[in-house]
């Protein structure tokens, strides 16, 4: 599969933008310039070899002052993609979550699909907030211009909503409960739909929702994805205890 260009190499963030906003002055104050790491997308034939090069890398891709002191967190070592063991559409992973953004609208632009999909979200977090700004349908296929949104104007929380904007989703359905966890295991999937993960969601806060029941409807909903996304969230979930759910349902 082609890599997006925007993708092929690694790349900073130095300035108080998309998640380098968060804590900026004060992380400047111990760091004269703060940075986040975007790690290169590799695209890997099947899901055993990408998983094989799943590891976190050692440049920070999130970092927030907390209880008074600076946490910074590395992201993945390099982004994966590999073809669905489900349906053979496209997967990807990645760390912050805003990504998601760049990769629907990437894929959409390269296949020439319609929009109005709904997005199924699998996330402890609902991830709706509202932007600075929003790009048109015609400026998220320009590769550029999409990666630069992506990456300064998007977080973490505010993804969501631009693509609504675009025209490429058309329904959200959340799951971040017991309830639709089972409503997503027993109604029929959508006809056309995305499916975007935050593997925060197998994180210890939200263990009182039985995690075999989290892996069963995730596996379900691989079935008849258009795209699957997700996001390793390192600020949010241990990078290990993300990476063997990932594992878990992928098998």
């Amino acid at each position: 599969m082609e890599i997006p260009v925007a993708y092929q190499k690694e790349q900073f963030l130095n300035e108080p933008m998309g998640n380098n906003a968060f804590d900026y002055e004060a992380r400047a104050a111990e760091h004269p310039e703060p940075y986040l790491r975007i790690a290169p997308l590799k695209y890997y034939p099947d899901t055993e070899q990408a998983l094989d090069n799943l590891a976190s890398g050692v440049t920070p891709a999130f970092s927030i002052l907390e209880d008074g002191k600076i946490k910074s967190f590395p992201g993945l070592r390099v982004f994966l993609t590999f073809p669905s063991p489900a349906n053979q559409a496209p997967i990807f992973v990645f760390d912050n979550h805003n990504h998601a953004f760049f990769f629907w609208h990437w894929y959409q632009a390269q296949n020439k699909l319609e929009g109005n999909f709904t997005l199924i979200h699998v996330d402890q977090h609902k991830d709706t907030r509202m932007p600075a700004t929003f790009l048109t349908a015609e400026e998220s296929a320009k590769e550029s211009e999409l990666q630069n949104y992506t990456n300064e104007i998007l977080n973490v929380g505010n993804f969501i909503q631009p693509a609504i904007k675009t025209g490429l989703l058309s329904e959200i359905k959340i799951v971040d409960s017991s309830d639709t966890l089972a409503e997503l295991i027993k109604q029929p999937l959508p006809d056309r739909y995305i499916l975007d993960i935050d593997l925060d969601f197998f994180s210890p806060d939200l263990d009182y929702i039985d995690n075999n029941l989290k892996v069963k409807a995730i596996k379900k909903a691989f079935a008849k994805a258009s795209i699957v996304t997700i996001a390793t969230s390192p600020y949010f979930i241990d990078a290990e205890l993300a990476f063997s759910y990932l594992k878990k349902i992928l098998s």
